[in-house]
C-alpha cells in the first residue's frame, strides 16, 4: 500500500498514490512513531480519511475511484463473455429442431412474412424451453424475417389514432380555455368600472 509521508511545516500530511496508475492523493493526518524511531503517518486514520473519498483498499491495494471501477466491470465482462460463448456453443438436438420447425409452421405466415398473433422468437422458445437464438436460426433459414406480426400492426393502428383524437382534444379544449380567459378578463374590465359607483349607492 503507497502511503507516504508528506516532510515540511505546517499541517501533517500524508500522501496515497494508487498501486494501479500511480494516481496520488493527499489528507492530513496525525503522526506516530514508528520503527527506528522514526515519525510516520497513522495508517488507520489514512485510510479511513482516504476511503472516505471514494477510495478503496482491496487485498492491501490502495485504489482510485477510477481504477476500482475499471477492476469491477472487467471481471463482469468476462463472466458475461464466458456465458455468451457457452450459449454459442450449444446446439439444439435433433428433436429439439424438429419441435421448433413444427411450431414455426403453425405460428408463422410465410406469406405475410411475419408471425402470426402476438408471437415471436421467445413465445416459441418459451413454449419449447429452448434458446430464442435457435428459434431465430431456424426461422431465417426457413421461413423468413421476424417480421412485426398482426397484433403488434393492429396496436400501432389503434396508438396513432388515439394520438390523432388525443391531438384534436387538446386543441378543443385549449380554445375553450382561451375563451374563458377572454370571459374572465371582460369580466375584471366591468367590475372595476361599475364597482366603485355600485359601492356608492349604497353607501347612500
Amino acid at each position: 500500500m503507497s502511503i507516504r509521508a508528506i516532510s515540511g511545516k505546517g499541517v501533517n500530511r500524508a500522501e496515497c498514490v494508487c498501486d494501479d496508475c500511480g494516481k496520488s492523493e493527499s489528507v492530513t493526518c496525525d503522526y506516530e512513531r514508528g520503527a527506528g524511531n522514526k515519525w510516520a503517518p497513522n495508517e488507520g486514520q489514512v485510510k479511513k480519511k482516504i476511503t472516505a473519498q471514494g477510495w478503496f483498499e482491496v487485498k492491501g491495494k490502495l485504489r482510485c475511484p477510477a481504477c476500482e471501477k475499471k477492476r469491477k466491470v472487467i471481471p463482469m465482462q468476462t463472466k458475461q463473455d464466458a456465458a455468451k460463448d457457452a450459449g454459442d456453443l450449444r446446439q439444439p438436438t435433433r428433436e429439439q429442431k424438429r419441435e421448433i420447425m413444427l411450431l414455426l409452421g403453425d405460428v408463422y405466415d410465410c406469406d405475410g412474412g411475419c408471425y402470426r398473433g402476438d408471437e415471436t422468437d421467445q413465445t416459441v422458445a418459451d413454449t419449447l424451453s429452448v434458446m430464442p437464438g435457435w428459434v431465430a436460426e431456424l426461422r431465417e433459414e426457413f421461413f423468413g424475417p421476424e417480421g412485426s406480426n398482426a397484433d403488434m400492426a393492429a396496436l400501432h393502428a389503434d396508438l396513432c389514432a388515439f394520438l390523432d383524437r388525443s391531438e384534436k382534444q387538446v386543441a378543443d379544449l385549449t380554445g375553450v380555455v382561451a375563451e374563458a380567459r377572454a370571459l374572465q378578463q371582460r369580466l375584471e374590465k366591468i367590475t372595476k368600472a361599475v364597482g366603485p359607483r355600485v359601492m356608492a349607492r349604497v353607501g347612500k
